[in-house]
């Protein structure tokens, strides 16, 4: 009886002692990966109804760019990494290579003042 409960401890330690962790082995996991084309989203956790526009928005986005909507990253006021230096919520960024290629920000008045500018920087090569 105790060599059977000893093997049963035994076992599962040498199994899973023999597992990588890929967190372990390649440090802490990087948050913005220089990718193409990635939308950014930074919202305001404490007035969400000012980011209804950015919502409807993002809609359309998904039904035109189901890939980069799906790598989008967002991000909340209270843990921005200040990497993009975004200090008006709400904010859409869309980042080719780390770089900064369309910024819309604040309150406006229509989905088309989104759409339009992200549209044009998805689409392009």
């Amino acid at each position: 009886m105790k060599r059977l409960l000893l093997i049963t401890f035994i076992i599962p330690v040498i199994v899973l002692s023999s597992c990588d962790n890929v967190l372990f082995l390649n440090g802490a996991p990087k948050e913005n990966i220089a990718q193409d084309k990635q939308l950014l989203f930074f919202s305001d956790d404490d007035n969400i109804d000012r980011e209804a526009i950015y919502y409807e928005a993002l809609l359309d986005i998904k039904k035109d760019f189901p890939k980069e909507f799906e790598d989008m990253q967002i991000y909340s006021e209270k843990n921005n990494n200040k990497t993009y230096e975004v200090d008006t919520y709400p904010s859409l960024l869309v980042v080719d290579k780390e770089e900064i290629v369309v910024h819309i920000e604040g309150s406006v008045l229509s989905k088309e003042e989104i759409l339009e500018p992200i549209s044009n920087a998805l689409s392009t090569e």
